[in-house]
């Protein structure tokens, strides 16, 4: 039985259509001459996307006659009969009428990878210290090396990816003491943030988050990811975002260790009704829709303590278990 094409597998086709049907009219509208020769790689850089990608591309169009391979070496627009010297000259998006980059949905080229991007290393750093190919990366998602490039820093800032001057792009691992460090800070930085935040948080809104919390209370066995991760998000995200120090809470978004362990263990083992974190996470909010800040301020601190020893708990489970499937462009350090 024939298998449907993934999410990401439908966007790299139609991003090879697109780049495709975008060439071809350059060609019929006069913007690349005959006798011009187009190379895969300084196309891939005007296009945003991969080499393997514009190759896919270039192939179809010669195939259709309107372009000839050269010499081993990219294609020549109109074919070699065209004229004795071909045409080699720096190429721009004016020369394919490109607007910007070529998308599949309007979105950047980054902004459409780096939710799976970030999902497939949150995985992996759990299990082990692995090494991200650059260019496996941009030729699994069929963008070009230099979205690949921002996707990982990107995650560097958010304190997902490791790299310095001289290093590869490195994650993982998950060590306790690593966890232990982020959740000190949190420890120290998140109860202050919620109470400077908490006066500006509408009632409504954490009306919302406590029917939430309420609702995972009265689930019959394990929580569904999605709800735990909603919680998770209403408390440590929501909750402080109307707290303006932005240093601190770029601190804050860094130290996501303890969070990713416990995202990975509702996903691998399961978290149930009767966790103390749903009890937890309930008397902060009713504490702050009594207006009780410092009091909530409080309970948060509480609570971060007891999650760290339970994060902690959970990241000695994550460290028996069998090591799941990664991506392929994460490559294992032994």
């Amino acid at each position: 039985m024939q298998s449907s094409l993934s999410e990401s597998e439908n966007e790299t086709a139609s991003l090879y259509r697109r780049c495709t049907s975008q060439i071809s009219a350059a060609i019929e509208n006069g913007l690349l001459e005959p006798g011009l020769v187009l190379l895969e790689g300084p196309i891939s850089l005007i296009f945003e996307t991969s080499r393997a990608t514009i190759r896919k591309a270039l192939t179809a169009i010669a195939h259709q006659g309107a372009i000839e391979r050269f010499d081993g070496r990219g294609f020549v627009v109109g074919g070699r009969a065209t004229g004795s010297v071909p045409i080699r000259r720096d190429l721009s998006g004016e020369d394919f009428a490109l607007q910007g980059p070529v998308t599949t949905n309007g979105k950047p080229a980054a902004d459409q990878i780096i939710a799976d991007v970030e999902a497939a290393i949150m995985v992996a750093i759990a299990f082990g210290h692995y090494r991200i190919d650059e260019q496996g990366l941009a030729d699994s998602y069929g963008v070009s090396r230099l979205v690949a490039r921002e996707v990982l820093w990107r995650l560097r800032e958010a304190g997902l990816v490791e790299k310095d001057h001289h290093s590869p792009w490195l994650v993982g691992p998950v060590t306790a003491r690593a966890v232990a460090e982020d959740r000190e800070l949190r420890i120290l930085l998140e109860p202050h943030a919620l109470k400077q935040s908490a006066p500006s948080l509408e009632n409504g809104e954490l009306v919302t988050m406590r029917d939430t919390i309420a609702r995972a209370r009265a689930h019959q066995g394990k929580l569904p990811r999605a709800d735990i991760e909603r919680i998770e998000q209403d408390l440590h995200i929501s909750c402080l975002r109307h707290y303006d120090n932005n240093r601190i809470r770029l601190i804050l978004r860094s130290c996501r260790l303890p969070m990713i362990v416990d995202g990975l263990f509702a996903k691998f083992i399961g978290i149930y009704r009767d966790d103390a974190t749903f009890g937890e996470h309930m008397t902060v909010i009713d504490n702050l829709l009594a207006g009780e800040f410092e009091a909530a301020a409080a309970c948060h601190s509480a609570h971060l303590r007891q999650e760290s020893r339970r994060t902690l708990d959970r990241l000695k489970v994550l460290s028996v278990l069998p090591e799941p499937e990664v991506a392929p462009y994460l490559q294992r350090i032994v």
